[in-house]
């Protein structure tokens, strides 16, 4: 397929076929009639030399469009040159100084260089070295049970005191049975919080021991224990009392009792009650329960009463720094993502340039080929022109008394002659 510049200079010759020689032909014979040119003519004729010149006129303008092409050709190879130093070495180096900056003030407001992380690591370091101190005083590892689920438990068991105690309490509040639902409930929690202390006390005896002394330590376990036990004993009995109304026949409220005892009479009444099935059975379950309130406290604490409290300080410090580095980590990637893009954008801007230039060396190197055979194309058609004059030429002739230089050996310089000076 032939370039630019020949499809725009050189159309006659590139559309030239051998019927485009027709006129050469007749032109030449016509001459050759007339026994012109002369046999000892020895250079071309004027015909002949109009076809050279036209050729020449042919090849000068077909230079000039080449030397304006390669011109603009080497025009746009700068200006691409220039635009890729200017997106490559200009931009992407600005985009990698903004973002090693950035990096930086992130590390200096966020990172490992800033105030805070020297904070928290500080105050992670004093954390680690107060447990360790306390880990190699006791040489154990913390000795706790179901911390995470331990107030679960607790509430569960705090429920658990309210179907219970409920039939004791509705003995009073038959006519408010939400008013009996929340007193259960209450109860439940309070002889509840009672096993939390006692357990926690029993764990902890030396701590409990030496921070009251001995007798106020037994007056603490003393307090508690009666307490409880006072509560689960008169829950019982208010029960048994109840079933003992029951059995009696007797319709009796809270507020006739009152009225007819006094709440001095009506407590010793409670307690003076002697305990059937009904009161035993809630004194069992209550006991059960608050006995079972103890176990968890005991198994969820450990005897030394610094070292869990420790060792979720070092575990907090430990994450309160795992979490600010992860934030970090965060802010940098994303801060990266954004710079990475825009210099993989510049990326392929400079591909697309790159493979630009490569495209106009190509084009420009090519045009020295192409008029090279864009020439011998011209000299082609040319010798072709001459030669149906010639042949024409001795057909008018009838093959006598022919020029001298017709023939192939006067077209070798035909190069030359259609040069431009």
């Amino acid at each position: 397929m032939k370039g630019i510049v020949a499809r725009s200079t050189l159309t006659r010759y590139l559309s030239f076929s051998e019927k485009d020689s027709k006129p050469d032909r007749l032109k030449g014979q016509s001459d050759g009639q007339k026994g012109f040119p002369p046999v000892g003519m020895n250079k071309f004729s004027p015909h002949e030399l109009e076809r050279i010149a036209q050729a020449r006129a042919g090849v000068t303008n077909y230079d000039r469009h080449l030397h304006d092409v390669r011109e603009q050709l080497n025009i746009d190879l700068a200006s691409r040159k220039q635009e890729l130093n200017d997106a490559y070495l200009g931009q992407k180096e600005a985009l990698i100084r903004s973002k090693e900056s950035a990096l930086e003030s992130l590390r200096q407001e966020s990172g490992a260089n800033s105030e805070a992380y020297r904070q928290l690591h500080t105050e992670q370091e004093e954390k680690k070295e107060n447990f360790r101190r306390v880990e190699l005083s006791l040489n154990r590892p913390l000795q706790i049970h179901f911390a995470k689920v331990y107030l679960l438990l607790l509430f569960v068991l705090a429920i658990l005191e309210v179907p219970i105690n409920k039939l004791a309490v509705e003995f009073f509040f038959q006519e408010s049975p939400f008013l009996a639902l929340v007193l259960a409930l209450t109860i439940g929690v309070v002889l509840i919080t009672l096993a939390h202390f006692l357990g926690l006390m029993l764990r902890q005896l030396g701590h409990y021991r030496e921070r009251l002394g001995t007798k106020g330590y037994i007056a603490g376990l003393f307090f508690i224990t009666f307490t409880a036990g006072s509560l689960i004993y008169l829950i019982s009995a208010l029960r048994q009392q109840f079933v003992d109304f029951i059995a009696l026949e007797q319709q009796q409220n809270l507020s006739t009792l009152l009225l007819s005892e006094g709440v001095s009479g009506l407590l010793g009444q409670t307690i003076q009650t002697e305990l059937g099935i009904a009161g035993l059975t809630l004194l069992v379950l209550n006991v059960s329960v608050f006995f079972l309130g103890l176990i968890f406290s005991f198994l969820r604490h450990d005897p030394h009463p610094d070292y869990e409290r420790l060792y979720f300080e070092r575990s907090h410090a430990t994450n309160r720094l795992v979490k600010f580095h992860r934030q970090f980590e965060q802010k940098a990637t994303k801060l990266q993502s954004e710079f990475d893009d825009k210099i993989s954008y510049l990326d392929k801007k400079v591909l697309a340039l790159d493979n630009e230039i490569r495209e106009l060396v190509s084009r420009r190197t090519a045009l020295n080929t192409e008029r090279g055979h864009d020439i011998g194309m011209i000299i082609d058609v040319l010798r072709q022109q001459v030669l149906a004059y010639q042949s024409g030429n001795v057909d008018g002739r009838e093959g006598q008394n022919i020029p001298k230089y017709f023939g192939e050996s006067a077209l070798l310089d035909l190069k030359e002659r259609i040069s431009p000076a």
